[in-house]
């Protein structure tokens, strides 16, 4: 039996050429390929891959995102599925931040994709595959959680662990009984607080931090 393959990405050339790579190897299966971070979830939705193949970077909507919030969600709503992750990134706390979201291997995207290769044989044989050309997560210091507690008030660490759980700022404010602005208020005072200037800023700190994990 073949192990099967869900890819993403939202360039057409780069996920012909991750479908040409894997399209060469008997052992294995493409059966769906996505552009977003909605058609991945989609295509996962009606038939769990044995591997998914996704970039970090992609447009989304607010709901799922791109980058560790979507690795994050797939561990979480698809945890059968192995997850790979091609990335342009090489900053060493992103990758750390993907590998503790719950990716099982990150590769350098680079024209040939020859490393691709490799990380499937690791994934075929379950194991993590750390590329030789990126930074380790043991080498990667992590932020402090007791220090992130104390510079937020309850209510922007509540709205800060729900929007870490994958929850959008409406999601939230129903939750919560408050007003989608003042929940966007309380999310953006905790990203300045945190020096996150972005969504991904923000769920990366969350991770390294074990802040809810």
């Amino acid at each position: 039996m073949k192990t099967t393959i869900v890819i993403a990405d939202d360039h057409p050339i780069i996920l012909a050429g991750i479908r040409d790579v894997i399209d060469r190897d008997p052992r294995f299966e493409v059966i769906g390929q996505a552009h977003g971070p909605e058609t991945l979830v989609a295509l996962l939705q009606q038939r769990v891959p044995d591997i998914v193949i996704t970039d970090f970077n992609m447009p989304g909507d607010d709901t799922l995102g791109d980058g560790v919030k979507l690795i994050s969600h797939l561990q979480h709503s698809f945890p059968e599925a192995r997850v790979l992750v091609l990335t342009m990134v090489s900053n060493p706390s992103i990758i750390a931040a993907i590998y503790r979201a719950g990716a099982r291997g990150v590769v350098r995207k680079t024209g040939d994709l020859g490393e691709l290769g490799m990380a499937l044989n690791a994934m075929l044989a379950h194991r993590i595959y750390r590329s030789p050309i990126l930074p380790r997560e043991e080498d990667v210091p992590r932020a402090d959680s007791a220090a992130t507690v104390a510079l937020l008030s309850p209510r922007e660490f509540e709205v800060l662990r729900l929007f870490a759980s994958g929850q959008s700022v409406g999601d939230i404010a129903k939750q919560l009984n408050r007003s989608n602005k003042t929940v966007s208020a309380q999310k953006v005072s905790a990203m300045r607080k945190l020096g996150a200037r972005t969504d991904h800023d923000l769920i990366t700190y969350c991770l390294e931090s074990d802040l809810f994990w």
